[in-house]
């Protein structure tokens, strides 16, 4: 057989067996960021000067002491200007055209962290103090950290500081605000869009974004929300004929219709304090005490997914709709008391 006939064959044979192996498909994989939190600097509230050592003689444990500290307030402070720096440059790139970025300065970390160390209030460690304090945007300081209300920042929680500014919408969205945000902006969801994982929670990032009046509005809203989507009460509160007994009976609350699986969400953020899987009227139920001495209830679940002692945030999911205890179909039936007296849910939405 000729050579060169051979080495023909043999080249068509294995590119018809490559092509087979890996279909292509003219499609570009989503660009994944895998980071993790423990490589974020951590800024702490600078320091502006270094403690001075008295003129009189010191031990050389107490020298040490005063080098070892004077040491940590320069690093910390070589964070916090280091992140001032990062936002600069990025701010500088952030418009350019693609073939001037490349010949560019880039930010050194294009992520930061800071916890909460004081009470919020009394030091503006509070929502507005914080984004104000780092230039970042309500949207991007909200998003990537998952906040549903500005209440929930807390001595103790850390907070992560990107550099880019613009949306992180979380791929599994779970409270009201991320599955409003998600619908939002699925249009600008493709499969160009670059996705950040970090510790296990996978980011869209949609750059430049901010919140719209309305957004805002309903990040910043000290109300109670809706526990579901929708909102189609099919009994009213207050005395009605019990659709399982046929007598007139007090209605502590309202009942919502919906099919059996849907999300159910908390009213308002607090301490889950009850949750019952086989109370005989109210099936599977969920109670949660507000500020105020406010508990908001969640009955008929089929489903409940937090746990007694756990403190949730506004428009977080908690259970699914059920039909569980004494139902005539699947609804959830929602209360809210105050100091143990009912009052009617619908008035405060």
């Amino acid at each position: 057989m000729n050579k060169h006939f051979l080495t023909v064959i043999l080249f068509l044979i294995a590119s018809f067996s490559f092509t087979e192996e890996i279909p292509f498909t003219g499609e570009e994989p989503p660009k994944i960021v895998n980071l993790s939190t423990e490589e974020f600097p951590e800024i702490t509230t600078p320091k502006n000067q270094s403690p001075r050592p008295e003129r009189s003689a010191k031990s050389s444990e107490e020298l040490d002491e005063i080098r070892t500290q004077n040491e940590i307030i320069r690093q910390e402070n070589a964070i916090w200007l280091q992140y001032q720096k990062d936002l600069q440059i990025q701010n500088k790139i952030k418009n350019l055209p693609a073939d001037r970025r490349k010949n560019m300065e880039k930010p050194e970390n294009f992520f930061y962290k800071y916890k909460v160390t004081k009470d919020p209030e009394k030091y503006l460690d509070t929502f507005n103090g914080l984004y104000a304090r780092f230039q970042t945007s309500q949207a991007t300081l909200a998003t990537i950290n998952r906040l549903s209300s500005p209440d929930e920042i807390k001595i103790g929680k850390t907070l992560l500081l990107p550099i880019q500014q613009g949306m992180y919408i979380p791929k599994k969205a779970v409270s009201a605000l991320e599955i409003l945000l998600q619908k939002e902006f699925a249009s600008l969801i493709t499969d160009d869009t670059k996705i950040y994982e970090i510790d296990e929670n996978e980011f869209y990032f949609l750059p430049g974004l901010t919140f719209s009046q309305t957004q805002i509005a309903f990040f910043h809203d000290k109300g109670m929300q809706l526990p579901l989507s929708k909102k189609i009460i099919t009994s009213e509160f207050g005395y009605r004929k019990s659709p399982i007994s046929g007598t007139w009976k007090f209605h502590a609350g309202i009942d919502l219709a919906a099919p059996v699986g849907t999300e159910v969400f908390a009213c308002k953020h607090g301490t889950v304090i009850t949750t019952e899987e086989n109370h005989p009227l109210y099936g599977k139920y969920i109670d949660i005490k507000h500020a105020g001495n406010t508990v908001s209830r969640y009955a008929h679940l089929s489903k409940i997914l937090v746990s007694r002692g756990q403190k949730v945030s506004t428009g977080q999911t908690i259970g699914l709709v059920g039909t569980t205890g004494a139902s005539t179909g699947p609804h959830l039936h929602f209360e809210v008391r105050e100091n143990g007296t009912p009052k009617d849910p619908s008035k405060m939405f």
